[in-house]
């Protein structure tokens, strides 16, 4: 069926997508080679289409998702991309949708910042069973992530929330490092715990940052703006690709987001949660977003009697082990680590509720708490070791 790529109202190009499985499957004529997503190769005008679809299929709900097949059965579809046909592509992270080629719809009459969407998508996402007949038509479809998440509007304002995994360890998480951003002086959105389902399972709730004249770029897009040169790293890629864009801040957000990772041993930095934002009229860069998707930190998978504070935990995105990412901090003399005395008290009364002892015991709390307070002093030494060793520093660079 042939569609139209919108941007808000700005018609990008035409499209046909297979309504089988919702899959790309050709492509017409392209009406505004500027706005067509950021790190699709354009040549002459024309986006090249095998990255086209892949940023399609990006767009759509992994099928690694928690739950993915079960609610893909449950709505009688086939892949996560048919789901996100039904939705119009419509997001609460960019302004791109798609529209049959003959409707006379606008963005006004159906984006989901300014209209109501439907839940039912979220709740079968989330396990419920279906009551009577679904209502298709929410931001469900273009949300990427393994762990189980859905929209909400709560009090008129369009949050996120999202589960956890085998130690429902996640949401805490997310609070957990809010609060030392926070302290910080970090930009980070901020989270609040709550409660979902009969069985009082905890998820982290935050506020969408995407307005409806902004959108989020993901790294991993910003990252195929530039080809890499020889010798050149994957950090000193992504800040020439940032600067290439007119970016602003981009070392400074970095240091950010490498300092915090580095006090929450974060596993999973991948280039999909982290970004910069653009102003969707002007194309223009805004700057990075606040930091968001910290769940996978604080040894969030390893059974309780397994954690240890001081190991060197595996990093992403741009090297493979913290100690070494952390040596790309380029201002390090900002980040005043005393801030963060008694921070451990602070993170204590977020398990002081016996719905948060029911997941998190006693002997957990006091583990993850051990490794903040460990994370904290080897981070302080660490910086107290300016300048850095640069020789091990360009060893690790060159085996990426």
């Amino acid at each position: 069926m042939k569609y139209l790529l919108m941007h808000q109202n700005f018609e990008v190009a035409e499209i046909d997508i297979d309504m089988d499985d919702g899959r790309l499957c050709g492509m017409g004529k392209v009406f505004c080679a500027e706005r067509i997503p950021v790190g699709i190769a354009v040549h002459d005008g024309t986006p090249d289409f095998d990255m086209l679809k892949s940023w399609w299929m990006h767009r759509s709900i992994p099928i690694s998702r928690s739950g993915i097949r079960k609610a893909l059965e449950v709505l009688e579809m086939q892949t996560s991309q048919e789901l996100l046909t039904k939705c119009m592509g419509l997001s609460l992270s960019d302004q791109y949708w798609v529209k049959p080629q003959d409707s006379d719809l606008q963005w006004e009459d159906v984006n989901f910042f300014d209209n109501e969407f439907s839940e039912d998508v979220g709740n079968i996402l989330f396990g419920d069973k279906p009551n009577g007949t679904l209502n298709m038509l929410s931001p469900e479809g273009a949300s990427d992530g393994w762990l189980k998440k859905k929209w909400k509007i709560i009090d008129g304002k369009r949050c996120l929330v999202k589960g956890g995994s085998s130690f429902y360890q996640e949401p805490f998480n997310e609070v957990i490092a809010y609060r030392i951003s926070k302290r910080l002086g970090i930009a980070h959105i901020p989270y609040t715990l709550s409660y979902e389902g009969k069985n009082r399972m905890p998820v982290s709730v935050c506020e969408d940052f995407v307005t409806r004249d902004t959108e989020l770029i993901p790294a991993g897009f910003i990252s195929k703006v530039l080809p890499m040169e020889q010798g050149e790293n994957k950090y000193a890629h992504f800040v020439r690709c940032c600067e290439h864009l007119g970016v602003p801040r981009v070392q400074e957000s970095l240091d950010e987001l490498l300092v915090l990772d580095y006090l929450i041993g974060n596993q999973d930095r991948h280039a999909g949660n982290f970004g910069v934002l653009r102003d969707v009229k002007t194309l223009t860069y805004l700057g990075f977003s606040p930091i968001y998707d910290c769940g996978t930190s604080l040894r969030y998978d390893t059974p309780t009697v397994y954690i240890e504070p001081d190991l060197d935990i595996e990093s992403q995105p741009f090297l493979h082990f913290h100690n070494e990412q952390i040596q790309f901090v380029q201002h390090p003399e900002v980040f005043d680590l005393e801030k963060l005395a008694g921070i451990e008290e602070e993170i204590a009364e977020i398990f002081n509720d016996d719905r948060a002892a029911a997941y998190i015991d006693a002997a957990r709390q006091e583990k993850i708490l051990a490794v903040i307070t460990k994370r904290i002093q080897m981070l302080t030494e660490l910086l107290e070791q300016q300048p850095w060793e640069t020789e091990e520093l360009e060893q690790g660079m060159k085996m990426e």
